[in-house]
This record gives C-alpha cells, structure tokens and sequence, in this order.
C-alpha cells in the first residue's frame, strides 16, 4: 500500500491512496453494500464518484450457498465492482445489535477475508460500545490489541491493507493505550471504532474529541478511519480534525425511512418536503409529490441516489476547500446546519494550539470571519504567539496612536488612507517617533507595518453587537495583552474615535459604538494615566504629543 499526502489545511488531507494498482483520493467515503442484496448495485455507484466499497465479510462466510461461488471467483468478481473493497469481519453486527448468535473465531474470519482477496479486510475486534463500564471496556480493547498483534502474525495475502481498529471510546487511557499497542503493527489503515451510536444520537462533540485524541497519537503516515460516518454535513468538521475515509450505510438506511440529505438544514422527511433543494438528477427529474406516490422500492432507490449525490458532492467540495485553504470557512458553514455541530467545533477552543502547527505560513486568498466560534483559529492563535514572542515595537518611537478598525481596512478605506497621510505629513510631531496600530476584532491589536501581511491585511470579518459578544471580549483581551506588554516603550497615548467616516462607498456613516476601541479605555488609563486621552479629532490627538 502506496499513501501520498499531496495538500493539507487544518488537519484535513488531500491523499492518494494506491493497493493492488488501484487507487482512490482522500478524503473519500466507502459507502457500504450488502454481499447481494442492494437497491443500488455495486457496479453502479462508481457512476455516483465511489473509487472503494465497504462490504460484510461475515454474511458471506455463513451463506454457504454463494460462498464456494465467491471463493472462485474473489470479492471483485463477485460483486462486480473494480475499485477497492473493504470486508469487515462481523463485529459491526455485535457491536451494533447484540447479536449474541453471531458467532465466529477472528483465525477463520481473517483468513477468509485474506482468501477472497479483499483490499482492506478488518480484524475481528470488540468495539467499546458507550455505555460499556470501564472493566468491559478495559477487557475489549485488550481483546482487540491480542486479536491485532495474532493477526499481524498469521497474515498471509501481502496484497491486503489491514484496517487496525482502535478503541477505548470515553476512556481516555483505554484509548492511548490501544494507539500505543496498534501503531506497534503494520496495519494499512487506522480506524476508529465505536462511534456509531454517537452519530446516531448527534454526539457529534463526543465522536471529534475521540478522533482528536487519536489524531495526535496516530502515526501520521498512514490514512485515518472513522467507522460509520455517513451524514454529509459532518463531514468537513470530521476532516478538518483529521478524518482521511468514513463508511456508511446511512446513504440506503436513512432512504428507507424516507430520510433526503441536506447539507444546510441536515435530513429532512419526505413528507415535509413540498420542493427539492438540490439540483442533482434525481432531484431535477422528480418531485417531492411524485416519489411519495411510487413504491417503497423505487422510492428507496431514488432517495438514495439523491443522498449519494450529495455524499460525494460534498466530499469534492471538501477536497476543493482544502486545495484553497478554505477548510475552515466551509467547516463555519456546514457546522449551521445543527446546534450539536457548532458544539463539537468549539472543541477547537482547547485545542487550536494542536492545529496551528499545520496552518500555512500563507495562503492565496484572504480569510472569512464570520462568527465568533473563528477567533479560535489557529491562524489566529499563530498570530497572537507570534505578536508576543516576536515583535519588538520600533525604535525612535514615542507616542502610541490606536486606530479603530473599520469595514474596509488599509488602502481599501479612504477614511483610514486620509488619517495615515495626514499623519505623515503633520508638522507637529516627527513622523518617526509615532507609533500607528489598528484596534481588530479578531487580532487585537496590528501594528501598521503589519497591515498589509497575511492574513493581518488579508480577511473579511464581522463586528461585536453588543459589550458582552464573544468578539468585543475577545478583541479586549488580545489588546490588553500587546498593551500590557509593551506601554513602556511609549511616552503617550492618544486613541482616535470619529463620530463618523467615511466608508469604501463614500457614504458617510455614523461610528460603532460598540466597536471593541471603547473598552480599551480603562486599560490604557491604568496604564499611561495623564499621559492618555481619547479624541474625535485626529490634529487634536497630535497636538496633545506636541507638549513632549
């Protein structure tokens, strides 16, 4: 097995993954298929973008009927399909159903699996189902770790990439320990187990900080699997934490309860729908009106058509985003969809630090900020070290100016380009000993020379609403922070305040007052006493420097 990393933004990656001279890109979905009984072939969901399918090597080995057929023939044959399959061994069934009857040695399984020639065969595990105690979690990750290091000692087919389950679930040690234990082997993929009835019950938070957990432990060579991630708009979050595949059955499971993915407004039922809001063929070709009409296996079949259309749709729109850099904005888009999805991205939150080792010292395109959840970026958080460990303010200066931030910034806004020309060409105060910063929502304070940096000069962002939002706090406190760190090297400090400017429009508007440059007065009172004052009048501020 061949893995490329050919692109990467936040922890999402472009992929080219190779066995047996076939090939698929990450991220990318298995959908998963019954041996033989599917509405939708195997054959034909190549036509719908699946490069692999996932596929349950455990009904197979008990149909004796079809099994001495598969065995000639092998797993491609048999279903007709060219890609790459996966086969998993039957502990989805344990795990999912409790199934006590389903009953097979991990010995026979895997070496069934090895025999039909699956690309990606899975060992028999035992998946920490969430409600397990933490003794029944403790003896099925054991379990796993001896199941994997046996079958890393018996395989015999070096033309399969194994997938090596890791477990542990709510366990944070449980979890680390079969990290540990599994990336000891040579598994071809990694893949996270037991999240299902987390997706199910839309414990999205639960199901991104297991995955983040493993992210940072994994080896990062291999791709990183996340079992039965099948809702669309989830997966962008999923990947920008680090998921590489994801398999589902829910595109089938979700059209038999007359279920029809959305991206913007998740699954909607069939019967509340009186327009499509998509444009595939199934939804361009059809009505609402007219499918409720059909019977259930037609329906069926075109709902999900419609819910694979949209899988891989948005799996290209995710791979697109990441060749741009823009993972994060479609991630602030998706994530509207439901209230449980913008929980689980403020795992960020605590955890940015881990992401911005990967964040691009530059990007092609500015950035979008629009919701407050994105002043945990960590382009931000690069920036914000970056302004404390590295910047040093310039020699010669005296006198600190703070600018408010407007709608357009820098060369964009006439009103700042006529406060900078005519703060050089005063005739007050020697253009060398002024210190010019702008007061931003998101960065806190920027200094001049760093305006016209990425990403500093570079975004697009919303305003605070009110002196309690999320942004007019945030914005306080990396103020506070550059203020608290480098007053010293100034003898005054003058803040501009306009009663109104003029904006990229030449439309004269009144000024925020709300802007976050209100709140960093008591600071810098405490801070430069009577050597501070705040003016609406830019020659007022500059004659308050001249006594100095």
């Amino acid at each position: 097995m061949k893995y490329e990393i050919l692109d990467i933004d936040a922890l999402g990656r472009i992929g080219k993954l190779e066995v047996n001279n076939k090939q698929m890109i990450t991220p990318n979905l298995f959908p998963v298929v019954h041996p033989f009984k599917n509405v939708i072939p195997p054959s034909v969901l190549k036509s719908f973008g699946a490069q692999a399918i996932f596929t349950n090597a455990y009904i197979l080995f008990q149909n004796e009927t079809i099994k001495e057929s598969l065995l000639k023939k092998k797993i491609h044959k048999f279903l007709d399909f060219d890609g790459l399959i996966a086969t998993d061994s039957g502990a989805f069934q344990q795990y999912m159903y409790n199934k006590s009857n389903v009953k097979i040695e991990a010995k026979e399984i895997e070496l069934f699996q090895e025999t039909i020639e699956s690309d990606f065969p899975v060992i028999l595990d035992l998946p920490v189902q969430p409600g397990d105690t933490y003794e029944i979690a403790k003896t099925k990750v054991d379990a796993t770790i001896n199941r994997a290091k046996d079958n890393a000692k018996r395989r015999s087919n070096e033309n399969c990439a194994w997938f090596g389950p890791i477990h542990g679930g709510k366990y944070q040690d449980l979890l680390i320990k079969c990290i540990n234990e599994m990336d000891k082997l040579d598994f071809g993929v990694y893949a996270i187990g037991g999240l299902v009835k987390s997706f199910l019950d839309y414990r999205f938070d639960v199901a991104i900080q297991t995955l983040l957990n493993v992210k940072k432990n994994i080896n990062p060579n291999k791709p990183l699997h996340m079992f039965g991630l099948g809702l669309p708009q989830f997966f962008s979050l999923a990947v920008a934490f680090g998921c590489d595949l994801m398999d589902s059955a829910a595109y089938i499971l979700y059209a038999k309860e007359n279920r029809y993915f959305t991206l913007s407004t998740g699954t909607k039922n069939l019967e509340d729908l009186i327009e499509f809001p998509c444009h595939c063929p199934i939804c361009t070709e059809f009505s609402p009106s007219e499918l409720k009409k059909y019977e259930d296996n037609l329906r069926i079949k075109l709902l999900a058509k419609h819910n694979l259309y949209i899988s891989f749709s948005e799996l290209k729109t995710i791979r697109q985003a990441i060749r741009e850099g823009n993972l994060w904005e479609l991630v602030d888009q998706r994530i509207r969809a439901h209230p449980t999805l913008v929980k689980a991205a403020r795992i960020l939150k605590k955890e940015y630090s881990t992401f911005e080792v990967y964040e691009k010292i530059y990007k092609k395109h500015g950035r979008m900020f629009v919701s407050s959840e994105n002043i945990y970026r960590p382009l931000i958080n690069r920036y914000e070290k970056r302004i404390k460990i590295n910047y040093r303010v310039p020699k010669d200066v005296k006198f600190l100016i703070i600018l408010p931030e407007l709608e357009a910034r820098g060369e964009n806004s006439p009103t700042i380009q006529t406060w900078l020309e005519e703060i050089k060409d005063n005739k007050i105060i020697p253009r060398k000993n002024i210190h010019i910063v702008f007061n931003s929502s998101y960065f806190g304070i920027i200094p001049l020379e760093l305006i016209n940096t990425y990403p500093m000069g570079q975004f697009e962002s919303i305003t605070a609403t009110e002196e309690n939002h999320q942004l007019y706090v945030n914005s306080i406190e990396k103020s506070s922070n550059f203020i608290n760190q480098n007053y010293k090297e100034y003898k005054k400090c003058g803040v501009l305040i306009p009663d109104k400017y003029l904006n990229q429009f030449n439309e004269v508007v009144e000024f925020n007052d709300v802007n976050p440059i209100h709140g960093l007065k008591p600071i810098l009172r405490s801070k430069f006493q009577l050597n501070f004052s705040v003016f609406t009048n830019l020659n007022e501020l500059l004659e308050f420097f001249r006594d100095d």
